[in-house]
């Protein structure tokens, strides 16, 4: 999956997953008042779960194949069916470790498992921009130095490329949702690069 999928702090800072004002918004707008079911792809248990704004009744599973994650399961692919349906599936800071054909992939298996009317809210770098260019270009830096000793790559991926894939994955809806970002939130200061973010409904 790539260095940094277990939740790189440095990549993550822009994260809606790290902010307690943006979890407690996607909380309240994404997960009903009592026992919530959110499917955290790529998360750790310092992210999102750890916030006061998670109800104590709401479930938090964690799918992430890094060492040290706390993750539940390893892939999506690999939770039983028996597990119950989601509410919500959150993206946060992967997709950068994934080509198109395999977040296909992935958005199809995790459509599957949402409830009716849930949604997978993807948030990501964005590559576009200025800071977004600067960022592409450190991380194609930081896989190039690390692939030295550990195989690394990064695939950029726009907010229309991330729509688009959504869509093709079955997703009824690909709305742009950048008002969850810390950023849009006057979190200060603001965390670097910024992020997209995009709710993919059923």
């Amino acid at each position: 999956m790539g260095v940094g999928f277990g939740g790189n702090p440095v990549f993550n800072r822009a994260s809606p997953s790290s902010h307690d004002r943006c979890v407690a918004r996607i909380v309240d707008e994404f997960l009903p008042r009592a026992a919530g079911r959110v499917l955290d792809i790529g998360g750790t248990k310092r992210g999102f779960c750890r916030h006061a704004a998670v109800p104590a009744d709401c479930t938090v599973i964690i799918a992430n194949p890094e060492r040290g994650s706390g993750a539940d399961y390893r892939f999506v692919s690999v939770i039983p069916p028996t597990v119950a349906a989601f509410d919500l599936a959150m993206l946060f800071g992967v997709m950068m470790y994934l080509d198109r054909a395999e977040l296909i992939s992935l958005m199809r298996d995790v459509r599957g498992r949402l409830r009716k009317h849930g949604t997978l809210l993807i948030a990501e770098p964005d590559p576009e921009g200025v800071v977004g260019r600067v960022e592409v270009a450190a991380k194609k830096a930081y896989a190039a130095i690390r692939s030295r000793w550990d195989a690394t790559k990064f695939t950029f991926h726009t907010k229309r490329d991330t729509q688009e894939m959504l869509r093709e994955a079955g997703f009824v809806t690909a709305r742009d949702r950048t008002d969850l970002t810390p950023n849009r939130m006057g979190v200060f200061p603001p965390p670097q690069p910024p992020y997209f973010v995009v709710a993919g409904g059923i």
